[in-house]
């Protein structure tokens, strides 16, 4: 057998894996499980009548790159349009990382980060969030100072913890980083929303589209991104359509490592109905945010830690007496073996649901965040079979003690 070799930096590199089951229920994947609202699906189909299956889609996306420009306010070549954020994420890396080059990930957080970052040659470099996984600003300028990254990552609201920053938190560490800065916003549009400069003179219906987001800087500095995808808010995951915004000097760097045609004509297509029924998706956060807050109430009751989220997903694990009853039955049902406490106890439920069909991401061993189990927000009545399971589980584990 012919002995291959490859570059150093994805010797061991490992694939990307979760869970992939026969699920009834499926909450693993911050997905939206809502589907497209009438109104686009319809538009989809009309536009489709006139679909030119024998030609390449626009070469740079200039179609979708316009629309996401008007609708923001600035001009179209602040804007670059990728096979999903997540391509546009492995791009910038490419462009500002390479060998003998540093690339700041924050820890925890969104995993393939690293990947990226490794993939390029680049030097990985972790910072670390707070205990509760928000950004410490002064923190993150010192890193910077003592580390000197070529590019650093920030994520808004935070990948797999939840938590929003303000946007004078995220500004400090733009303004003074001293390189090129990513902020990747892929769940912004579940989050408040609030924060502009009071001396931005757009519409307002363009304002509420920066409000609380770094979109709301781009007059201000010329050395950042904002990365938004339509596969959370937009229910579009699987045509795979995400976006950057910044400076022309910086969107003009990263449009260099994009081939021609990257993106499908019908992942296009579908972006641009989207985006014409922006509004049509309103009523479906609206209710996402609401059934989020419901069920993180719902599990703090239950005896679990919950860490504040504003996005499409809660991350949490139990707490207490909870957690060492769970712990214990995990012995029990499946034998002692090395995990720690926090891991047994968020496995065991885990496990159980997954007897059930009912599909989790699974935290469980994550060195920062031991026994946390991370759960998107699926329709209502999906909410209410995974609380009351996991209510069950609890009260079964817990006998007569109030949970």
């Amino acid at each position: 057998m012919a002995d291959f070799s490859v570059r150093h930096s994805l010797a061991d590199l490992e694939e990307y894996e979760v869970e992939t089951i026969d699920a009834d229920i499926v909450v693993n994947a911050n997905e939206s499980n809502y589907p497209l609202p009438a109104v686009v699906r319809q538009d989809i189909a009309a536009r489709m009548q006139d679909f030119s299956y024998n030609r390449y889609p626009p070469m740079k996306c200039e179609t979708l790159c316009a629309l996401l420009a008007e609708q923001l306010g600035i001009d179209t070549d602040k804007v670059r349009v990728g096979n999903g954020s997540s391509e546009l994420l492995q791009m910038a890396c490419y462009a500002f990382g390479g060998a003998g080059r540093k690339i700041a990930v924050p820890y925890p957080s969104f995993s393939m980060y690293g990947v990226y970052a490794q993939m390029s040659d680049s030097e990985v470099l972790h910072y670390s969030l707070t205990v509760d996984g928000y950004l410490d600003a002064d923190a993150v300028l010192r890193f910077c100072r003592d580390e000197q990254p070529d590019l650093l990552i920030l994520n808004n609201p935070n990948n797999p913890t939840g938590n929003y920053n303000p946007l004078p938190v995220v500004e400090a560490i733009i303004a003074g980083a001293g390189c090129p800065v990513i902020v990747d916003e892929a769940y912004m549009e579940f989050a408040k929303g609030d924060g502009v400069d009071p001396r931005d003179l757009r519409p307002l219906g363009q304002l509420k589209l920066v409000a609380g987001s770094a979109l709301a800087l781009l007059h201000k500095y010329s050395n950042f991104l904002v990365y938004r995808t339509f596969s959370k808010a937009y229910s579009m995951a699987g045509l795979r359509v995400g976006y950057a915004v910044g400076s022309s000097l910086m969107t003009k760097i990263l449009g260099k490592t994009l081939l021609p045609y990257h993106v499908n004509g019908y992942s296009l297509l579908c972006a641009m109905a989207c985006l014409t029924h922006r509004d049509a998706f309103a009523p479906q956060i609206g209710e996402i945010r609401d059934q989020r807050d419901l069920m993180a109430q719902n599990l703090e009751d239950m005896g679990m830690q919950v860490w504040p989220s504003q996005t499409n997903f809660l991350c949490y694990r139990p707490a207490g007496r909870l957690q060492e009853l769970l712990a214990r039955a995990y012995d029990q049902k499946y034998g002692p073996n090395n995990l720690s406490q926090p891991s047994k106890a968020g496995k065991y439920l885990f496990k159980a649901l997954l007897e059930d069909k009912i599909l989790l991401r699974d935290f469980t061993e994550h060195p920062a965040l031991p026994g946390c189990l991370r759960q998107s927000v699926g329709l209502p009545g999906e909410n209410a079979v995974v609380l009351g399971k996991l209510r069950a589980l609890c009260r079964a584990i817990v006998g007569n003690e109030e949970i």
